[in-house]
């Protein structure tokens, strides 16, 4: 039962590889474990193609650390990601700042819900699942920081959507913004009353130079080895960089923000991202992402945004409040959603 339980998982593991558009190339497809961590989940970078390695936001913990660093007020971000073939993952995120720095954590899981399970005469004898995990702390700070600046908005950043957040009125004429951030996270993976887990490291630099332009590099699922089945398997690691660039019309009735991301994963090469996000008056955002593939896994995603702050009161805690929706086709596959929320204050 156990050794034709464990083949199926491992199938379903497989699959969700291929999803992920696994091309043989470096270390080859199937050669790393814990391959969830390549589905995107959280819904606003998931929507402009994961270009997200040089953005400031919540969701920079699954990117690049550095973001955090960025924030001036504190932020939560959560996520419901309906995959296909019945797959769930949900993922929150908190970055909370503080006057040396921000602080982050995550927490993503995806769940196969019940697969078939069978004995080694191929005879059904029930059900069976896998889940896979992450939960990750993070900590990140920036230079030039003028402790007197929390909970506003920087203008050499890219401009958020928020109208709660005042922007600093005194601004000092600094020429760059630089950010650094870590992070260590363990991931988890059970496969029909097997488990296994490893911790991996994450670090990431941020540059902020005149005219809202972002230049983002960072390191993720750096050391990582996870034992399943008496096989060791290093965590799927990447190497990110990332340009984003912010474009408004008169009197900020739109803002177009153009992110570019190159992504070089330990076992498939590289792969390239591009996303766009055009904002209409603070109020609602349109999103388009394209990646380069080179099968048939995902390659276009699209969503949208609807910022809620305005019918906040000023003097409440919550100074932001906003609903994400991200469509992602995987080809023959099918379609999948996720929705997200964020809140700030």
């Amino acid at each position: 039962m156990k050794t034709r339980a464990y083949l199926t998982v491992l199938s379903t593991a497989a699959l969700l590889a291929a999803c992920n558009c696994l091309p043989a190339a470096a270390g080859g497809a199937g050669t790393t474990s814990a391959n969830f961590l390549k589905v995107p989940v959280a819904a606003l970078p998931s929507g402009m193609g994961e270009a997200y390695t040089a953005m400031v936001g919540p969701d920079s913990i699954l990117y690049n650390p550095a973001g955090l660093g960025l924030l001036s007020y504190s932020a939560f971000s959560g996520a419901h990601n309906q995959y296909i073939l019945g797959i769930k993952q949900e993922y929150l995120a908190l970055a909370w700042r503080f006057p040396f720095g921000t602080v982050g954590a995550a927490f993503d899981a995806l769940s196969s819900g019940n697969i078939d399970a069978y004995d080694e005469n191929d005879m059904l004898v029930g059900k069976t699942s896998t889940l896979q995990t992450m939960t990750v702390v993070s900590f990140a700070q920036s230079w030039p920081n003028f402790k007197e600046d929390k909970g506003k908005l920087d203008p050499m950043l890219i401009t958020p959507s928020w109208t709660r957040i005042e922007p600093v009125a005194d601004y000092r004429p600094k020429s760059y913004r630089l950010a650094a951030g870590a992070s260590v996270k363990k991931i988890g993976e059970k496969l029909d009353g097997e488990s296994a887990s490893a911790y991996a490291f994450d670090a990431g630099l941020t540059l902020i130079l005149p005219g809202h332009f972002h230049v983002g590099a960072s390191a993720l699922n750096i050391g990582g080895t996870e034992k399943v089945l008496q096989e060791s398997y290093r965590l799927p690691s990447s190497l990110r960089f990332g340009l984003a660039k912010d474009f408004h019309t008169v009197g900020d009735i739109m803002v177009f923000t153009v992110a570019s991301d190159l992504v070089n994963y330990s076992d498939i090469g590289y792969v390239s991202g591009t996303g766009l996000q055009v904002d209409v008056m603070k109020m609602f955002q349109l999103r388009f992402g394209y990646k380069t593939r080179k099968d048939s896994g995902s390659r276009v995603s699209g969503g949208f945004g609807l910022n809620f702050d305005r019918l906040s009161d000023k003097n409440s805690f919550l100074h932001g409040a906003r609903l994400d929706y991200a469509y992602i086709d995987y080809g023959a596959l099918g379609t999948t959603s996720r929705i997200g929320v964020q809140f700030i204050w």
